[in-house]
């Protein structure tokens, strides 16, 4: 009998298919799809070892961190960009960005990995590619309202009592910027079809030659530089760079993966609109928009804590905004991690392999842990060093420095939620996930910000205890959440999503 394949053994998305005398191979996370058909369950491998499961995770968060940094990198591209050309031009963006990412966020629920990794786990790969097209249509038909938001841009800060000049120009930006969005949504829902099948290369090429041409564009277009008698276009080209860029990496991760390698081929029965489906369309959107509230609340919570953040005065807002730089560097490598292992969770919960799944979550919480720990140690020890990367002001320095207990309190519960979160995510609990983040968010966290400032200390230690105080209660929710799961429930719950029989 020819052994089994392990999730290591997939190399750019293909599988070689065991060669024997007639017996069938044991189908592991991803060969599955190859070995059986849609109407049968899906049949168990050996587990791997806990510390083989460790070390692959993190291969495969390797990739999922490039990726994650090259769409940063463009963001602080055109922050940089735009502080060149000046000041005016950053804080037109900057309040285009404030609204415009209000709504945005309801265009990013990324849920369809979750869909799409159950899918190809059960045995069942053409689903994923029926569930690729649900999430391309409901996603054009909610990127209506998010444009005509964008649209509305200059209308609303004017609304607000901001002047003429400064909302003509965050309107002339998010404007330009609504043409990105169908780009965006392409490349959102394309990536997540690879990445859950564990294809990262395609991503990974696009993503860093977008910030790469986001970078040369910018510098060319923006400013002029390396043209003679030429200095840019300044302001008005900067959302144009980036809008043509968005389109310029989905093609790129389009002609990389499905033109050239034809890696969707095996998840992928063509358009078709009988695909479309009203259970399917049901199924997509329970999972779908409380995600995507989720993210949504935690942006509008966030959006609270800067406002309370600003009413301590110029120099706690500077130093609260250089602290939540460093709070971000870390959650890349954190969400990298979790992704992976959610990753590996739902190809495992799909292959009707509770206990490996089970494994997986409990590989995303050690890996987290440990990496919080350490980081945690750093910055507590640290701190006055880490403020001296972004600026030389003893003020600044010294205001940093005496709030560094409750800054990394906030650092490593912060981050221990979100790698949390992904546990019941990755099993399709997106209501849950949702619920207890409000609570934690709304009824823990900006309350305890607001009246430990107004009530105990007015500034930044303050500050960072209400947050660290909310983030505690959301990770003792989520961690009751995924302690009590009955894994087996929900391996059964995503065979009957992957409209396969269940294992009970």
């Amino acid at each position: 009998m020819a052994g089994a394949r392990k999730d290591s053994d997939v190399e750019g998305g293909v599988v070689e298919l065991p060669k024997g005398d007639g017996a069938s191979a044991s189908p592991s996370e991803t060969t599955a799809l190859l070995a059986q058909p849609a109407d049968t369950t899906p049949s168990q491998v050996p587990r791997e070892t806990f510390l083989h499961d460790i070390w692959d995770t993190i291969e495969l968060a390797v990739p999922i961190f490039v990726a994650m940094v090259s769409w940063i990198g463009m963001k602080t591209t055109d922050t940089s960009l735009l502080g060149h050309v000046g000041a005016e031009a950053l804080s037109a963006s900057a309040l285009s960005d404030l609204w415009t990412m209000c709504s945005g966020v309801l265009v990013n629920g990324r849920i369809l990995r979750v869909l799409v990794g159950q899918s190809v786990g059960a045995g069942n790969p053409k689903l994923a590619g029926a569930y690729l097209q649900v999430s391309y249509f409901i996603l054009s038909l909610l990127s209506v309202p998010v444009i005509a938001c964008w649209l509305s841009t200059k209308f609303v800060w004017r609304a607000m009592g901001q002047g003429d000049e400064i909302t003509a120009d965050a309107g002339y930006y998010a404007t330009v910027l609504a043409l990105s969005i169908p780009g965006q949504i392409v490349y959102s829902q394309l990536s997540q079809f690879f990445s859950s099948q564990r294809i990262m290369h395609p991503e990974v090429i696009a993503s860093s030659s977008a910030l790469g041409l986001n970078l040369l564009f910018g510098l060319i277009f923006v400013l002029g530089v390396g043209i003679p008698n030429f200095s840019g276009f300044g302001f008005v080209s900067c959302p144009w760079v980036t809008t043509t860029v968005v389109y310029v990496q989905g093609f790129l991760l389009w002609y990389i993966a499905c033109y050239r390698q034809r890696l969707h081929e095996k998840c992928w029965g063509g358009w078709n609109r009988s695909s479309i489906t009203t259970e399917r369309i049901k199924t997509f959107s329970s999972l779908y928009f409380p995600a995507a509230l989720s993210a949504a609340s935690d942006f509008w919570r966030m959006g609270v804590i800067g406002l309370i953040a600003a009413n301590l005065g110029e120099l706690e807002v500077g130093v609260f905004n250089t602290s939540y730089r460093i709070m971000w560097i870390v959650l890349i490598m954190v969400s990298a991690v979790a992704n992976a292992g959610g990753i590996k969770m739902s190809l495992r919960l799909g292959s009707g392999d509770a206990a490996g799944a089970k494994q997986a979550g409990v590989v995303i919480f050690s890996l987290a842990l440990s990496i919080l720990v350490a980081i945690a140690l750093l910055v507590v020890s640290n701190i006055r060093h880490l403020g001296m990367i972004f600026t030389q002001d003893k003020e600044f320095l010294d205001m940093f420095e005496a709030s560094a207990v409750p800054f990394t309190c906030t650092l490593f519960f912060m981050n221990l939620s979100v790698a949390i979160e992904q546990i019941p995510m990755s099993m399709g609990r997106t209501s849950e996930v949702f619920w207890y983040g409000f609570v934690a968010s709304w009824f823990g966290q900006v309350p305890g910000a607001y009246f430990l400032t107004k009530h105990w200390r007015d500034d930044l230690i303050g500050l960072y205890s209400g947050m660290a105080i909310g983030y505690v209660i959301l990770s003792i929710l989520y961690g009751i959440l995924a302690y009590r799961s009955d894994w087996q429930k929900y391996a059964d719950v995503a065979l009957r999503r992957s409209e396969t029989k269940s294992t009970s």
